[in-house]
């Protein structure tokens, strides 16, 4: 019985703080691949300036302003992971390559793959936190 009660009161919870919304918009890991993160980001239309701003503010600190809440900070958390083990050669190599060669970002990765994993989580959580502004 208190197994049960425990199970009714976890689900009312969750329930509860779904209900009231989350002004934190944190998302999961998305496609969790590199390779499948770059190949959804090259067929996004980067018409203006919004695909560039939350591609850049889902990666930094937190703001509340209004125009960046609804993606601020939404993959920090695998932003700093990432820092923690990849190299800045890592970065560089990614960098110099053109965006949409996904062949060439997936080399980069290609020794070290504590990094991999990392930028696996990061680059799939900014795919999937800026679909909406990027398509």
């Amino acid at each position: 019985m208190t197994l049960l009660r425990f199970a009714f009161s976890a689900t009312t919870v969750a329930f509860a703080v779904a209900a009231c919304g989350d002004d934190d918009p944190k998302v999961g890991n998305g496609v969790n691949d590199v390779v499948q993160s770059c190949q959804i980001r090259s067929a996004w239309k980067r018409e203006g300036t919004d695909c560039s701003i939350c591609e850049a503010a889902v990666t930094t600190a937190r703001c509340d302003c209004s125009e960046l809440k609804d993606y601020s900070a939404a993959c920090i958390d695998q932003q700093d992971a990432r820092e923690k083990v990849c190299a800045t050669s890592v970065d560089n190599c990614v960098f110099a390559c053109p965006a949409t060669d996904c062949n060439c970002i997936a080399t980069c990765y290609a020794n070290d793959a504590a990094c991999k994993t990392a930028s696996d989580a990061r680059d799939g959580c900014i795919a999937e936190a800026c679909a909406s502004h990027c398509k």
